[in-house]
């Protein structure tokens, strides 16, 4: 016959002991010794000490086995963790025994029919004195009875009132009936479950943050696949031209200086450059160089050690490190502080930085793109940037053309934009009357495509109805320059009129005909071709061969 009965008069901690009735066991030395207060709180500091300075769990495991060895006489150490998301499994997650190293490792059980599942259940240690392999009461008896063990105890690990698994400790027969110091032995198991409960996050970090570079890596690549790198419009000759070199220089790690006047998209070029090379799933970093205060660019691009200047509480890192493995896009670099050009040409030359109040270098990993609209050659003459800087940056120059260079480009890109702002207002794109487009494709669009683009958003938003309804174009509220004397307002009609009206002319004297000897080509003096580009562009009718 067993009975289960508190030992020793603990009221803190009820541990249960499952035993024969044959009166209490006698307290041997060993027991006495262990409940010594000064040993216990020596036991349990060293435990600190080992356990809680890691979260591996396997060198959580070796420690605490190797302390319960040396202080209790312990011989084999495991640990049990609830099945995530099925409380009513055990898993073997770790033991240390030398009897079977390893063995069981992973295995999976009911947490009824088993002592540990007992100790989860009812939140206590409990202990199972003397096993008995040949009528067992729990699954644990056969097991640890056959590997030649006497007791048992299993001490649940408890973190902020949730239960993860247990901690289980067995002796020998020489040691049982088992009577180690079970305070103590609990307070190790509560070090163990934060241990356990803090493994366990970091797992769980690990975990997504493995799903997240997956998903990032797959969507950076869909992106590239559904893409193709066409995201920039390159109808024209001249922007095809830019295109097709970014797309030999991309995969390289060469240094690219794309320049062009504000507004014609040098940005999304540097963003093509980045998705089209081989650091595509790293990050792309910009930064704005004339939008930083001068007395912070150097911070904002390197970083800066605890304590530099004041409000530098801690070590910061810079946009350098931060695109470590990825692109990092220095716009509007011919604004750079004469006092930065230096560390921009070690971070470009040496691969090197060096963090504000700090004399150690940091390597840095980062392809630089970066973009200007100042001619740097007058800036060089002038003595306000550096030579050196200069051909560092200009290994392989990209200029883009203005959008008045490359007319053919206003109507996808208006497409392009009239199509994405539409679908943010939830509508559909306007019908654009050939009036229209003949006045995008007209006007000379000093501000770019930036210009472009904010003009038809402004557009849209005044075009309730289905027909897009131009609003009136910077500059176009003169019909033309006067060339009449004082008091007199005559004019003269604008270039692109009158080349309209000589087009118009010449269809009409040779009766729509474009190409051969009698055709308009041939009496304007044009490629047949050329021709046909300007009456498409003119919104003319291309007549006939």
């Amino acid at each position: 016959m067993y009975s289960l009965s508190p030992k020793y008069g603990l009221q803190e901690d009820d541990i249960w002991f499952l035993q024969p009735n044959m009166g209490e066991p006698r307290m041997t030395l060993m027991s006495r010794h262990c409940q010594d207060r000064e040993h216990r709180g020596a036991i349990v500091e060293e435990a600190i000490r080992l356990v809680l300075s890691t979260v591996d769990m396997e060198v959580v495991l070796d420690r605490t086995a190797k302390l319960l060895r040396r202080h209790f006489g312990a011989t084999r150490v495991s640990i049990h963790r609830l099945v995530e998301g099925d409380a009513s499994q055990v898993e073997l997650l770790l033991v240390d025994d030398p009897k079977a190293p390893g063995v069981g490792l992973g295995s999976r059980c009911p947490v009824e029919g088993t002592a540990c599942g007992r100790a989860i259940r009812e939140r206590r240690p409990f202990v199972l004195e003397r096993l008995d392999a040949a009528h067992p009461r729990y699954r644990e008896e056969g097991e640890l009875g056959r590997l030649g063990y006497g007791a048992v105890a299993c001490f649940p690990l408890v973190f902020e009132n949730q239960v993860l698994g247990t901690l289980d400790i067995a002796h020998e027969p020489p040691e049982s009936p088992f009577e180690p110091c079970l305070h103590s032995a609990g307070q190790v198991a509560q070090l163990v479950a934060i241990a356990l409960h803090n493994s366990l996050m970091v797992e769980e970090v690990r975990r997504l943050n493995r799903l997240l570079g997956r998903e990032n890596a797959l969507l950076k690549d869909e992106i590239r696949r559904t893409r193709g790198g066409t995201r920039y419009v390159a109808e024209s000759p001249l922007m095809r031209e830019v295109v097709e070199k970014l797309r030999m220089v991309a995969p390289s790690d060469t240094t690219v200086l794309i320049r062009g006047e504000t507004g014609t998209g040098k940005e999304g070029l540097a963003r093509m450059v980045h998705e089209l090379s081989a650091r595509f799933a790293g990050p792309l970093v910009a930064v704005s160089m004339g939008a930083i205060p001068e007395g912070l660019i150097e911070s904002e691009l390197f970083g800066h050690e605890k304590g530099a200047f004041t409000g530098a509480v801690r070590r910061q890192a810079g946009r350098f490190e931060a695109a470590a493995g990825g692109t990092i896009f220095l716009d509007e670099v011919g604004d750079a502080p004469a006092a930065l050009q230096v560390k921009l040409l070690r971070a470009l030359q040496e691969k090197e930085i060096q963090r504000v109040g700090s004399t150690e270098p940091v390597r840095v990993d980062a392809r630089v793109v970066a973009a200007t609209n100042r001619p740097l050659e007058r800036l060089v003459e002038e003595g306000r940037f550096r030579e050196d800087l200069y051909y560092r940056l200009n290994i392989f120059p990209l200029q883009v053309p203005p959008l008045r260079e490359r007319r053919e480009d206003v109507r996808p890109l208006a497409e392009y934009f009239l199509g994405r702002h539409a679908e943010t207002m939830h509508r559909k794109p306007p019908r654009v009357p050939e009036s229209a487009w003949r006045a995008l494709e007209s006007y000379d669009w000093p501000g770019n495509v930036r210009e472009l683009e904010n003009f038809l958003a402004r557009a849209l938003i005044l075009s309730p109805g289905p027909e897009l309804a131009m609003p009136e174009l910077p500059g176009t509220r003169r019909a033309g320059v006067s060339h009449a004397g004082p008091g007199v307002r005559g004019t003269v009609p604008r270039f692109d009129e009158s080349v309209r009206a000589l087009l118009r002319r010449a269809l009409e004297a040779t009766g729509g005909r474009i190409y051969g000897a009698a055709g308009a080509a041939a009496l304007l003096g044009l490629k047949p071709t050329t021709l046909q580009g300007k009456l498409r562009r003119h919104g003319l009718a291309r007549g006939r061969s």
